[in-house]
């Protein structure tokens, strides 16, 4: 059996520390929308005591709750990861069971029925910082790797059997390469290969030891 150090799921999907500082922390008042780096900062204080702040969101198709948390200002703050590709955000908020458009966003549209929401419309693609594996809206993690470009690189793990030949990335970029992959929850671990070298993955600072000494990295996945 593996022997390794173990991840907690929140050190590989939330938000980076500079984010959480911002959101958790300082904020002292309700402000409008913020995005920094990937992720858009919501926040809500309430003119009474307040039990529960949570948000939905159209792109999600409105069935997740993403609950706020409340910090030391007495403001509900939520930190949210956006998903690659959505550039337009209309979401709704609810307090204490009561459902609204975000008081803070002065961006509202309305549907078919009456019903407003709240928009948040990003200008651009934002910058993403790097953090393998990155769990997509779909479920599905996406690893990174970084080397010298034109070259073979597959990711070879527990979750395919060890086999170095049947997971390759794709160069989206110069050097950059990609894969997104599927995975049961649980604890993992897995190597790159590349020119039929083994290479840890950098932007996974989780590493343990398999039988035959060799270092693998590794990630553990708590299920939706």
């Amino acid at each position: 059996m593996l022997a390794c150090m173990a991840a907690t799921a929140g050190s590989l999907f939330a938000a980076n520390p500079v984010t959480l500082e911002i959101a958790v922390k300082s904020i002292a008042s309700v402000q409008a929308p913020l995005l920094v780096d990937d992720v858009l900062v919501l926040s809500y204080k309430p003119q009474r005591p307040a039990r529960f702040v949570g948000a939905r969101f159209a792109h999600e198709g409105w069935r997740e709750i993403h609950p706020y948390s409340l910090n030391e200002n007495g403001v509900f703050v939520l930190d949210y990861s956006i998903p690659e590709g959505v550039r337009e955000i209309r979401y709704r908020i609810v307090v204490d069971g009561l459902w609204m458009k975000d008081p803070s966003n002065p961006v509202v549209e309305s549907d078919r029925e009456g019903t407003e929401f709240s928009v948040f419309t990003l200008e651009r693609e934002p910058s993403r910082p790097i953090a393998n594996p990155r769990r997509e809206a779909n479920g599905a993690l996406s690893f990174t790797f970084r080397g010298e470009p034109g070259k073979r690189v597959t990711i070879s793990g527990d979750f395919n059997n060890w086999d170095p030949f049947m997971d390759s990335l794709v160069e989206t970029a110069p050097g950059v390469y990609r894969i997104t992959i599927r995975v049961l929850p649980g604890r993992h671990w897995y190597v790159f290969f590349s020119e039929g070298r083994r290479i840890l993955d950098m932007y996974n600072p989780e590493t343990g030891v398999d039988p035959d000494g060799y270092t693998v990295s590794h990630f553990s996945l708590l299920s939706r």
